[in-house]
């Protein structure tokens, strides 16, 4: 049975949305993928909250004091995270496999200093996914 896990990601303060994106496209996932090799996720989606460049005003938090999200509902401070990641796997040995090649203490090195350049792991949530239903209109 297929396994997915969310990974809600937080930007550094100070990095721009811009350079946090490139970075994990250009450096951090081709790292991931050349850890992990054959045990790397059948697909990964990276969704990135919709930002917009304007000047500080009350709401916006100490990460995105210039960069508000567009919320429609909830506040500024529910939507700091930056990005969130969707990896599916197999099965949960797939990701089994995936997360050990990921811990192997050198890999593990290699990744947080590639994360700490741009993520605030500080924040960093991972979650299971459970059911997935998909709406579609009819």
């Amino acid at each position: 049975m297929a396994f997915s896990i969310l990974i809600f990601i937080y930007r550094k303060a100070g990095v721009t949305p811009e350079d946090f994106r490139t970075h994990c496209q250009t450096k951090l996932v081709p790292l991931h993928k050349e850890i992990a090799g054959e045990h790397y996720a059948l697909s990964h989606t990276a969704h990135y909250i919709q930002r917009t460049e304007g000047p500080k005003v009350d709401g916006n938090t100490k990460r995105n004091p210039t960069t508000p999200a567009t919320v429609f509902m909830g506040t500024q401070a529910d939507a700091d995270w930056e990005a969130i990641a969707i990896l599916e796997f197999r099965d949960q040995a797939h990701f089994q496999a995936y997360l050990g090649l990921m811990m192997v203490p050198e890999n593990a090195a290699r990744i947080a200093e590639t994360e700490g350049v741009v993520i605030d792991n500080s924040k960093t949530t991972i979650v299971a996914v459970g059911a997935t239903e998909v709406n579609k209109k009819d």
